[in-house]
């Protein structure tokens, strides 16, 4: 093969379906996060009183 001055590394980093992966790991973290969130308070909103 011809040696066009590029590694595989550097060609890897401009794939498109990694971008994508990357977008999907990053909404997924966020959709975890709010849903944690939404959970811990809903339970403290339980121990404190205020839903019953």
């Amino acid at each position: 093969m011809a040696n066009l001055g590029m590694s595989n590394t550097h060609v890897n980093r401009f794939d498109a379906s990694k971008r994508a992966a990357a977008t999907r790991h990053k909404i997924h973290t966020v959709i975890n996060v709010a849903l944690c969130s939404a959970a811990f308070i809903f339970v403290a909103a339980i121990v404190c009183g205020i839903v019953v």
